[in-house]
């Protein structure tokens, strides 16, 4: 070749990355409950994009524009959010997907999210600082709202975070003198009739209420309305309900059908030049099943690879090869040690499923600098109790505001703009 092909992938996810990889590292997310669960340390499952992938060229910025014919990508960056312009031969869309609320009334401007790191810390910080408020005999009205948790959505998301929810509070509350296990109220709300194989007896054991065939329909302060009428008095609620393919596909003008783009089994878009997608961005076709393949993280990661290997076969006139793929199993982490596993269509469930769960994730974990680091704090995790410190971004206070009584206290991380009765306690 007298010139080098220039590919361009737009992500840094699973799928993204091991193609070849608007973070500039990758988040292991199959551990993203840890962290909200103070199991992990925050940095332990994120890796520097810059150190896993030596001879690509990183950019981290935002794409503002998509220009298929003249073969584009508009990006912007920097503090005073400039534009560059990075020209392709081929280009990758693994962007991923973003939460979707459905309009639900409250839900967009009051529910936490599990999706990112920030995330994670937020939900950890929520945790934590309704403790600190329902300890007070102050707050003794207020308890109900604030002891009392609801997870919207019954898939693996959802359910690992409820139990790393349910195993936090419950191992802290010890520490909270005027608390009790009784005045822990967890919910998990889920539109099924079933959440996982053999798990709504086994949460339910743990203290965790299960909502079967019921969805959320409007959050208010302290109060999450339910689909069948019901009303909890909470004011907290993690959603991982409903996902959308990532809005940046909207600039590429192509075959899409609920906003995820179509590719044929080599994971290109036959009907635009060098283009492909993979992941949540991508309909892929299933040959086994005549369907389309489940955007999972298993999935994800092998289309990279196919992709990566088609692309260079296309440079080279190479025969190209079809995306094929059938999940192996799935596992859950329900808490208390104890985990739900389907593998080769086997399910089983307890401490065997749980340790598979760690085993095969750890496993997965890319560097082995961060293997290391999650075992360390495994291991820590068995022989001492879990941490629970806030991670604040709150600068020091000023002499100013020691004097004049201004200083602010970490408010936003309780659940209502209405800061509960508007109420301030030294």
């Amino acid at each position: 070749m007298s010139e080098r092909t220039r590919v361009l992938i737009l992500g840094g996810g699973f799928g993204g990355l091991y193609a070849g990889a608007r973070e500039n590292f990758f988040l292991f997310t199959p551990m993203l409950h840890e962290i909200a669960a103070s199991d992990l340390d925050l940095t332990n499952i994120v890796n520097p994009i810059r150190k896993m992938i030596r001879h690509v060229n990183f950019f981290c910025g935002d794409v503002d524009k998509i220009d298929i014919d003249k073969k584009e990508v508009v990006v912007s960056h920097g503090f005073d959010r400039h534009s560059h312009t990075l020209e392709y031969d081929h280009l990758v869309l693994a962007l991923g997907s973003v939460t979707n609320f459905f309009g639900l009334p409250g839900v967009a401007e009051r529910a936490l999210t599990m999706k990112s790191l920030g995330d994670a810390i937020q939900l950890r910080n929520r945790l934590i600082a309704h403790l600190e408020e329902a300890d007070t005999e102050c707050a003794r009205a207020e308890r109900p709202p604030l002891l009392t948790f609801v997870v919207a959505g019954g898939g693996f998301a959802g359910v690992e975070t409820i139990a790393s929810i349910n195993d936090f509070l419950r191992d802290a509350l010890p520490f909270y003198p005027n608390l009790k296990e009784e005045m822990l109220r967890i919910v998990l709300v889920h539109p099924g009739e079933y959440i996982l194989p053999e798990l709504g007896e086994k949460l339910g054991r743990y203290g965790v209420e299960i909502r079967p065939k019921t969805k959320v329909a409007a959050v208010r302060p302290n109060e999450i309305e339910l689909s069948n009428g019901e009303k909890i008095v909470s004011s907290t609620l993690v959603w991982t309900a409903g996902i959308s393919p990532n809005p940046i596909l909207d600039l590429v003008p192509c075959p899409k059908e609920r906003g995820r783009i179509k590719v044929n089994a080599n994971l290109e878009v036959e009907s635009v030049d060098g283009l492909w997608a993979l992941g949540d961005c991508a309909l892929v076709p299933d040959p086994a099943t005549g369907k389309y393949c489940p955007p999972t993280a298993q999935h994800a990661s092998r289309e990279g690879k196919v992709v990566a290997q088609n692309i260079i076969a296309s440079v080279y006139g190479a025969p190209k090869k079809p995306f094929s793929f059938k999940t192996l199993g799935a596992l859950a982490a329900i808490g208390r040690r104890t985990g739900v596993a389907r593998i080769f269509g086997v399910n089983f469930s307890g401490f065997l499923a749980w340790f598979l769960w760690r085993g095969i994730y750890w496993n997965k974990l890319p560097r082995m600098e961060k293997k290391v680091r999650v075992a360390i704090d495994w291991a820590l995790d068995v022989l001492f109790t879990k941490d629970f410190v806030q991670f604040l971004d709150q600068r020091a206070l000023a002499h100013t505001q020691t004097e004049t009584g201004a200083a602010p206290w970490n408010r936003e991380h309780l659940s209502t703009a209405e800061k509960i009765n508007n109420r301030v306690t030294a």
